[in-house]
């Protein structure tokens, strides 16, 4: 008997995507209800974790569409710095200072909204009392035993260290996007950093922690439907690193766009490097078991750009009714999450 897992990427914002497209799913083959497990990094597992405590796709959709101005809440300080300076008139917001994110002297937005949110999808349990299998992944930024900060799979397993903590905490230390949220602490464990730091494809550590906590035998019993948050096109053409000595932290690292140079290049290469790397390896392990769905984006889109949400939902509409590979998406879903 297959055990289906639904994966979720990270992405911010754009998980108005992964939930446009569990919806279609949803709609046509009641893929939610069929699930045996969800699993999600950062905006993903936040859509698992709401899934899994029974939260409705078509209210997961809404919130992405409406309520991005809540969970991405300017840090306040940005504004109180400008408002000293006697020379110009203070800005009205942080997004009017400077921009969306991420920040670079201080976090980029605090963490309220996002929490609230995360509340209202998950409530006030904990992760060992999801009635299904969930797992988001997370890094954790000092392990002491191992005097070294570790990756993390939070799950309800009956063995995993962390499944007595709170989903909303779960879902807090997920999505810590670096730059973007401040680090999040969960009781005694410490801080915690968004899991997209090293899978922003959940699919290996799914398929890993479902074995091991004993939900699936094997890895043939595994079925796996792997939904993304967009294609970004983004990368760094020869023709922009003209001198590669010259390539520090203000290449790697700079906050802002730089000709054919995207933003915190290096944040946004680990993040669809692993994505890919994962999407590219579960295939391999669980052949025609798995199936991957993602929008190919004409142009990039940050993780806090909720200004263009109606942009992502448009290009997600297109891909539904259009593409050849999504129809093979729902072919696929059709002959195997029965």
């Amino acid at each position: 008997m297959s055990f289906k897992i639904l994966c979720c990427d990270g992405g911010g914002i754009r998980g108005v995507i992964t939930a446009l497209l569990i919806q279609d799913l949803d709609r046509s083959f009641g893929i939610v209800k069929n699930a045996d497990g969800f699993a999600g990094t950062s905006t993903g597992g936040l859509i698992s974790l709401g899934l899994v405590s029974n939260v409705g796709i078509d209210a997961i959709v809404d919130l992405y569409e409406n309520e991005g101005d809540k969970i991405f809440e300017p840090n306040g300080w940005l504004l109180d710095a400008q408002a000293r300076q006697q020379d110009r008139a203070p800005a009205q917001s942080a997004a009017e200072l400077v921009g969306s994110g991420p920040g670079m002297f201080s976090c980029q937005y605090v963490n309220t909204g996002l929490k609230a949110v995360a509340q209202q999808l998950v409530g006030n349990g904990a992760m060992s009392s999801a009635s299904r299998f969930v797992a988001v992944n997370s890094a954790r930024l000092w392990d002491a035993g191992d005097n070294s900060w570790a990756p993390c799979t939070i799950s309800n397993g009956p063995t995993n260290t962390y499944r007595d903590i709170g989903m909303v905490d779960a879902a807090l230390a997920t999505s810590a996007a670096p730059t973007y949220f401040p680090p999040y602490q969960v009781g005694d464990f410490g801080y915690f950093a968004d899991g997209g730091t090293f899978a922003n494809n959940p699919s290996m550590t799914a398929i890993v922690e479902a074995i091991y906590q004993g939900y699936a035998p094997a890895t043939s019993d595994i079925v796996m439907l792997s939904l993304g948050t967009g294609a970004n096109p983004v990368g760094v053409p020869p023709s922009a690193v003209p001198n590669p000595l010259s390539w520090g932290v203000t290449h790697w690292l700079w906050p802002f766009s730089n000709g054919a140079v995207p933003a915190t290049a290096l944040l946004n290469l680990t993040m669809d490097a692993t994505a890919e790397l994962a999407a590219i390896q579960a295939r391999q392990l669980l052949g025609n078991n798995y199936m991957r769905g993602n929008v190919p984006l004409s142009q990039p889109f940050a993780l806090d750009d909720y200004g263009n949400v109606g942009e992502l939902v448009t290009a997600t509409q297109g891909y539904i009714a259009n593409s050849p590979e999504w129809a093979a998406v729902r072919s696929w879903v059709a002959q195997n999450w029965a």
